[in-house]
């Protein structure tokens, strides 16, 4: 399956809407959308919105962190939204959920 980016502004927000599968076939054009968008002087944070994300592997999990990383050290947050419940369980079990802005791993656990 494809990945599917896209890229708008708000302000000094880069939203970045991404959807199907981010592996590592298509880790490269997440990232390479996050360091795009923080080529312009006016972007300091970096909103994914994960809406129709449907499956994410560990390279697509280490290229979240590593975004996460050069937005950081451009003294900006990168934060995640509308994650899909099967991403957000992915997410949580690599411990990355709170680090990425997805939420609190207290949200994402499982219920008894």
């Amino acid at each position: 399956m494809e990945l599917t980016v896209g890229t708008s502004q708000v302000g000094a927000v880069a939203r970045i809407r991404l959807g199907g599968e981010m592996d590592l076939a298509t880790s490269g054009l997440v990232h390479d959308a996050v360091i795009a968008a923080l080529a312009s002087d006016s972007v300091r944070d970096v909103l994914l919105d994960l809406a129709d994300l449907t499956f994410i592997d560990s390279t697509g999990m280490g290229t979240l962190v590593a975004c996460q990383r050069a937005v950081a050290v451009r003294g900006g947050d990168l934060r995640l939204e509308n994650l899909a419940p099967v991403v957000r369980r992915q997410l949580f079990a690599a411990g990355l959920l709170g680090l990425l802005g997805g939420g609190t791993d207290d949200q994402a656990a499982p219920s008894n």
